[in-house]
């Protein structure tokens, strides 16, 4: 008897805590004002539809990711992403993000390279998984092993294929990069590219369900793992 009044508890808390409408409705109206003063005066309906349910979906996954065995960390002090932009070196001087992101990586610190990445935003939700934007230096390295190895790397894009993925070519150079010689045309656009990225459409329905999107979560991060691993590897 115990047992179930914790268990409905912990559903109903996880319930109160869950994405909704509502999360969506605020995130749309922040992103229309943009205003600091709006925001204060509707902290609390951020706290309570955005950031509860942001805390409770990384403890969740997390946890899951744990019995899944994947090497995907992250404390909701760190892993949340702010909602305050960094304004400082940028044009766009709007000062919050109309969106709501979780960022976790095998370290749990959000510095190290390969990471899982969560967004939930009104104009389209996603999860994605990979090395984004890496360094110079690492990302010769990746391009580099992708020449001297194409083998690896094309059963890597196998694997990734098998699981529903496959790399993003949003970003990549319109040319070879220099210091490459004609490689394996296989492998051609892969040492284009700029990111080393898998990503997966969510749907309103999934994310508003607990259970459901920490079920994505978890589902997408195993289906990425050839190239988080071919990633780790290689900067290693």
């Amino acid at each position: 008897m115990a047992a179930r009044r914790s268990r409905a508890a912990g559903d109903q808390a996880a319930a109160a805590a869950a994405f909704s409408a509502d999360t969506f409705r605020f995130l749309k109206a922040l992103d229309f004002h943009q205003d600091r003063a709006w925001f204060q005066a509707n902290r609390e309906m951020y706290e309570q539809t955005v950031r509860a349910p942001m805390i409770a979906t990384v403890d969740a996954v997390t946890a899951a990711m744990r019995r899944r065995k994947l090497p995907f960390l992250g404390d909701p002090r760190t892993a949340i992403l702010r909602i305050h932009r960094d304004v400082r070196f940028t044009k766009d001087k709007r000062p919050f993000n109309a969106y709501a992101a979780v960022m976790l990586t095998r370290t749990g610190r959000r510095e190290s390279e390969g990471k899982f990445y969560l967004q939930i935003d009104p104009k389209g939700s996603f999860v994605a998984a990979g090395f984004y934007r890496p360094a110079p230096a690492d990302l010769l390295k990746l391009r580099r092993a992708i020449a001297a190895r194409p083998t690896r790397f094309l059963a890597m894009q196998a694997a990734l294929k098998r699981g529903g993925l496959a790399l993003d070519p949003e970003e990549q150079l319109s040319r070879r990069p220099s210091g490459f010689a004609e490689p394996d045309p296989r492998i051609e656009a892969a040492l284009r590219l700029k990111s080393f990225f898998v990503l997966r459409n969510l749907a309103t329905a999934d994310i508003v369900d607990p259970a459901v999107l920490t079920t994505a979560c978890v589902g997408f991060a195993a289906a990425a793992m050839p190239l988080m691993r071919f990633g780790w590897d290689v900067l290693a």
